[in-house]
């Protein structure tokens, strides 16, 4: 079990070009992005799951994940106008104490528990780590403590990408494309989702 590493799991955005809440979209595995998330997370040994939710979505998710092994805590944000970043520090103060957090994107679902194995094996070499493929930065990546408490300093209307620009990075190489992979519309979504 990892006990000091948390993840948070950004899943408040309003999917507004997907046309529905993404962290209900089926993976092929028959699973919604959101389960095929946690159960990665908990199959890599991470019991600090915290999932940044719209207020619409909190009854529901709480019924299905009710059973789950994982227990995640789902953290509403109340307000979504406010966008990712302070989703993220919604999430950030839920983990409580942790030494690393993962951040991820719900509608990133194509990571893989040996990539979060790689990640953690180098996570104290750089403030934050992140898997590459052919150089190009994917998901998720693994925020050190000392990060995320300078990310809880910073304006709620941030940008998480900007505000890491002063942190040391460290890309770490993976085999598998699709960590560069978001689901944003409905044609991503069949192109690499509905089996032909």
């Amino acid at each position: 079990m990892k006990s000091n590493i948390g993840v948070v799991i950004l899943a408040a955005g309003n999917s507004s070009r997907m046309g529905q809440g993404k962290i209900f979209l089926q993976m092929t595995n028959g699973k919604s992005f959101l389960e095929n998330c946690i159960d990665r997370f908990y199959a890599y040994g991470i019991r600090n799951i915290v999932i940044v939710i719209q207020a619409k979505y909190l009854e529901v998710l709480e019924t299905l994940f009710c059973n789950n092994k994982a227990r995640p805590l789902f953290v509403v944000n109340n307000n979504p106008e406010y966008e990712r970043f302070y989703s993220l520090q919604l999430g950030i103060k839920a983990l409580g104490d942790v030494e690393f957090s993962f951040i991820h994107n719900v509608d990133c679902p194509f990571f893989d528990v040996s990539t979060l194995e790689l990640l953690g094996s180098n996570k104290d070499k750089a403030d934050y780590i992140c898997p590459a493929f052919n150089n190009q930065g994917g998901h998720p990546i693994l925020v050190n403590k000392s990060t995320l408490a300078y990310l809880l300093s910073r304006p709620s209307d941030a940008v998480l990408k900007e505000e890491l620009k002063s942190k040391t990075r460290l890309n770490i190489p993976v085999t598998n494309e699709l960590i560069t992979v978001d689901i944003d519309t409905p044609e991503e979504y069949n192109k690499y989702l509905v089996q032909k």
